[in-house]
């Protein structure tokens, strides 16, 4: 699609390593394009926003869809006068999302698919505690084989 001149614009999401590639062949051909790269998603919820529809929407869209698209939310940007009601009303319905057997009847989040994937998920943690962040659910690698509710043993 990169090199198609018969499409006169490419919109790509994803990886910054590939996006890389992708611009320089829709460039190559004098193409346009537009890029959301690195995977940084951010939902932004006003201090005026329904807190029940925003929180459905932000766990749909990091939990409904994780690994399944390459815009699934990372970032959450609340405005000061609803952050504390938006954070308790998040951290409720992140410890009720049933992990596990991705093909077991009822679950929600499976998986990672890879001891590098989780690795990668580990260090993101890492960075953002270091950066002042505060793990308020889960926040570590389950064993093989657990299922069982995300915020079983939150932090």
């Amino acid at each position: 699609m990169s090199d198609d001149p018969r499409l006169p614009l490419v919109s790509f999401t994803g990886s910054t390593h590939t996006g890389r590639k992708v611009a320089a062949a829709v460039a190559g051909r004098l193409g346009k394009s537009i890029f959301e790269l690195g995977g940084n998603n951010a939902i932004i919820v006003d201090g005026t926003a329904d807190l029940e529809m925003a929180v459905r929407g932000i766990l749909f869209g990091s939990v409904g869809t994780a690994g399944q698209r390459c815009t699934t939310t990372r970032r959450i940007i609340a405005h000061t006068s609803i952050a504390p009601t938006l954070t308790e009303r998040l951290v409720k319905a992140y410890q009720s999302v049933p992990m596990g057997d991705p093909l077991a009847e009822g679950t929600l989040l499976g998986p990672l698919v890879t001891e590098r994937a989780v690795g990668q998920m580990m260090h993101a943690i890492e960075q953002a505690v270091a950066q002042g962040g505060e793990v308020l659910v889960g926040g570590h690698a389950r064993p093989r084989g657990r299922t069982e509710f995300c915020g079983a043993d939150h932090h």
